[in-house]
């Protein structure tokens, strides 16, 4: 594990080192003084992160503020994300749906009494199907058994950001992505990212303003239609800020 060779170096050579990974010049630091220096006090100067090829597709083009440069478009989706998605107000708005999903937990567990159930997969699907309704409006359980099939979407999308590629660490051999395979698994899954991420917003313009709880594609979609954004809001950037809130607390 990577973080456990860097331990083992900083205690050899020091709270700061410069390494090169590949074509990919790199500084490690390893102590409280040297992190606040970088992560708070020149945030700004730091706040780049590298252009992963798996962000290049399946953040649609580094369009969520994960993987977006600092700059306009970055600032505007950081302040939407903080403020409309994200805010206590927000928050606190889902807490009947928090609520509804608990029960409907409670209901499912006394319906089998003295049977064994698997905790830890309830409490899963539970967070899941939260999640979902939040982002989505429906919950996750039934996105799966959609012709979707939004968690084998979702987890393929996790495997293919957190494997390696060496193309990250060698840029100008782009055609190894393709020799490998990694490409071809890379476009399919953004394939399917899109199919999803365009069947719900297709739901959300059919609906309307229908008196429901805004979830975080109907806060997007109110928030595209704004004439004062810095930066015009496209579908693909409202997909990449969707799918980063869902997919980063998804399968923890």
């Amino acid at each position: 594990m990577p973080h456990h060779t860097f331990t083992k170096l900083a205690q050899k050579l020091g709270p700061i080192i410069y390494l090169q990974l590949g074509q990919v010049p790199t500084v490690i630091v390893s102590s409280p003084r040297l992190a606040r220096l970088i992560l708070k006090t020149h945030d700004h100067v730091f706040s780049n992160r590298p252009q992963l090829v798996s962000a290049q597709y399946l953040s649609f083009n580094c369009s969520d503020v994960t993987f977006s440069p600092y700059g306009p478009y970055w600032r505007q989706a950081r302040k939407i994300c903080v403020t409309e998605l994200l805010s206590s107000k927000r928050v606190n708005s889902f807490q009947l749906i928090r609520d509804e999903e608990v029960s409907r937990l409670l209901t499912t567990l006394s319906a089998h009494p003295g049977t064994e159930v698997n905790v830890s997969e309830l409490f899963l699907s539970l967070a899941n199907d939260i999640l979902c309704r939040v982002a989505f409006g429906r919950r996750f359980t039934e996105r799966v058994g959609s012709s979707n099939h939004l968690a084998a979407v979702l987890r393929e999308t996790q495997e293919l950001f957190a494997g390696m590629s060496v193309g990250d660490f060698f840029p100008e051999w782009e055609w190894v992505h393709s020799v490998s395979g990694y490409k071809r698994r890379l476009m399919k899954n953004l394939n399917e990212l899109r199919r999803v991420c365009d069947e719900v917003i297709k739901e959300h313009l059919q609906r309307g303003e229908t008196g429901i709880k805004e979830d975080f594609v109907a806060v997007l979609l109110r928030v595209q239609k704004q004439d004062n954004l810095e930066v015009p809001i496209t579908d693909d950037n409202l997909k990449a800020l969707v799918l980063v809130n869902l997919s980063s607390n998804l399968f923890k």
